[in-house]
């Protein structure tokens, strides 16, 4: 059991305060976050964020890097995270249509996960539903991802919308990966039929079980994500956040 810390995902407030990234980062603290998981770094230095991050008392849990960044600058991408002090990078996406496709990956996976693990920190794969469907081979592409490699080449951020959109039972996949599941994105839905995205506590998702799982398997981080918001955006995760720390 463990003291379980909660993060946002950036990505949320993607379309507020454009203009002031710091601003950004000082209303997510005031909300009472623990700590942030980045989409890019609105174009300040690792030393500026870093900076700001501390001022604020807000940590780095990790960022979302685009596999174009991880394969054309990976020292960089290792070296400005480690300045912020990130343990994970993301994998946010990857398009896997075929065989050939999900090989690439593993691949992709085996060469640049090790120099991340041994820069003291994880790589992880962010899924979505189409991870789950497989028309090309006897399992789950996630299955075969995690199979395919150790814990110190990927790690699984699983996302627990698009977990549900799939099928499957969130908890349940949760205990399916073990230890090789880091962390996982909160983010409610208002029902299966519409699979509408809705703010934490507010719709169908076990969010107590899911919770309760996160703290005995011993997570450090869960992070709160709503790609899709119909409210104002900082009442939005506010809102999330308050129904999470409800059940810690």
């Amino acid at each position: 059991m463990t003291n379980l810390k909660v993060a946002l995902q950036l990505y949320t407030l993607r379309d507020y305060d454009k203009e002031d990234f710091a601003a950004k980062l000082r209303k997510v603290r005031e909300a009472g976050y623990d700590g942030v998981e980045f989409a890019g770094f609105a174009n300040m230095s690792a030393a500026d964020l870093k900076a700001t991050l501390d001022s604020l008392q807000l940590t780095a849990m990790g960022s979302h890097t685009r596999i174009e960044e991880l394969l054309g600058d990976l020292d960089n991408v290792i070296a400005y995270n480690q300045v912020i002090g990130s343990s994970y990078i993301v994998i946010p996406y990857y398009e896997m249509k075929s065989e050939e496709h999900v090989q690439t990956l593993i691949g992709i996976a085996k060469e640049i996960g090790p120099k991340i693990k041994a820069a003291g920190m994880d790589l992880l794969y962010h899924n979505h539903y189409h991870e789950f469907i497989n028309d090309f081979g006897d399992k789950p592409i996630l299955e075969t991802l995690r199979e395919s490699t150790t814990e110190g080449e990927l790690n699984f951020e699983i996302d627990m919308f698009w977990t549900t959109h799939a099928g499957r039972e969130p908890v349940r996949i949760m205990d399916d990966f073990g230890t090789r599941c880091k962390t996982v994105h909160l983010k409610d839905m208002v029902n299966k039929e519409e699979k509408e995205m809705t703010e934490l506590g507010t719709g169908i998702l076990d969010l107590a079980g899911i919770v309760a799982k996160a703290k005995a398997a011993g997570y450090e981080w869960v992070v709160v994500e709503q790609d899709r918001i119909k409210i104002d955006g900082y009442e939005s995760v506010k809102l999330s956040l308050d129904n999470v720390k409800a059940l810690l």
